[in-house]
């Protein structure tokens, strides 16, 4: 079961958002919360996923998709943060929805994560694989573009990254600075 905490909103800005229309709401309970981290996370598919090697960071935009509440599939064919992840498997992400401060400037909306990542491929564990492939429908996109398997010149890999701690933000939603954290 998860918990969520939520930032109280500084009284100095409070007026402000009241005079832009701005309610922020309280979430009474953990899935309460989770129902609208759910619709922002279906209404976008990229993440920004941070990686660490010897103190030196790096950061990928990767395509995503969810299964099972907050499990984030990624396939990949390679590049370092394959390398990061060998030695270290605590990433952080963030996701983003475009913002456009003049049309709207308490529009922005995003979300930062924090959890350790898994990584496997076909060929390190061909179950998990296949069921990951199932899981983000890759087959389906592929046989769109008439393709029936993924091209064997690479070496797809899925990071599976389930995050411990959550923390987002739309504050013209109303949803100021709540952070979820799985239990357990």
């Amino acid at each position: 079961m998860a918990v969520i905490k939520q930032q109280k909103v500084p009284s100095s800005i409070i007026p402000i958002f009241k005079q832009s229309g701005i309610t922020i709401r309280t979430f009474k309970t953990a899935t309460a919360f989770e129902r609208e981290l759910k619709k922002f996370l279906a209404a976008n598919n990229v993440l920004h996923l941070s990686t660490t090697k010897n103190d030196m960071p790096r950061t990928t935009p990767l395509e995503y998709r969810l299964y099972d509440g907050f499990t984030f599939y990624i396939l990949s064919e390679g590049g370092g943060k394959f390398n990061n992840l060998k030695d270290n498997k605590n990433v952080s992400f963030s996701i983003a929805a475009p913002y456009r401060p003049k049309e709207d400037f308490w529009g922005a909306r995003g979300l930062q994560a924090w959890g350790k990542a898994r990584v496997y491929s076909k060929k390190t564990d061909p179950r998990r694989f296949a069921l990951a492939l199932r899981r983000m429908r890759v087959l389906d996109a592929l046989k769109l573009m008439g393709v029936t398997e993924l091209p064997p010149q690479f070496n797809y890999r899925v990071i599976e990254i389930a995050p411990d701690r959550i923390t987002y933000g739309a504050v013209r939603e109303g949803v100021f600075k709540v952070t979820w954290q799985r239990r357990g």
